[in-house]
């Protein structure tokens, strides 16, 4: 019997897969202003006196929830940025190691290539073939 949650799950995984960075860049933005509205409500709320003047409309009446939005806002704004900043370490190494014009140093770190385009995404793994067909290297 097959998990009828099996074609969502390939769905989102390679909706996800499509342009990674900038759903990361726009997961940890979103976070982090999440957290920030939370925060201005909490200051608002206790009274903080140059914010307590100025309530924001939209957020005004979050009241307790403003706490709860501020620890979801935090994790998102800190995961997310942590994992764009990984996602881009992979990224830049990626381009250094893939556009080399020396196939020997092609060849040397080639497990490292494929490594870092399996994490990156199909597209990256697209480009390692059409490299790996540039310098007619033969695949395992």
């Amino acid at each position: 019997m097959t998990n009828p949650l099996e074609p969502i799950g390939k769905a989102w995984k390679g909706f996800w897969q499509k342009n990674k960075r900038g759903k990361l860049f726009l997961v940890a933005m979103l976070g982090t202003i999440i957290a920030i509205l939370a925060l201005w409500e909490l200051m608002v709320m206790f009274e903080t006196e140059p914010i307590a003047d100025y309530p924001l409309p939209l957020i005004e009446n979050l009241d307790e929830w403003s706490w709860a939005l501020l620890v979801v806002g935090g994790i998102l704004s800190i995961g997310g940025w942590l994992y764009y900043h990984d996602h881009n370490k992979s990224y830049h190494k990626f381009e250094k190691l893939i556009n080399t014009d020396s196939k020997a140093q092609f060849v040397r770190n080639i497990d490292e290539i494929e490594e870092l385009a399996i994490d990156l995404g199909p597209d990256f793994e697209k480009k390692v073939i059409e490299r790996r067909a540039d310098f007619k290297v033969k695949t395992r």
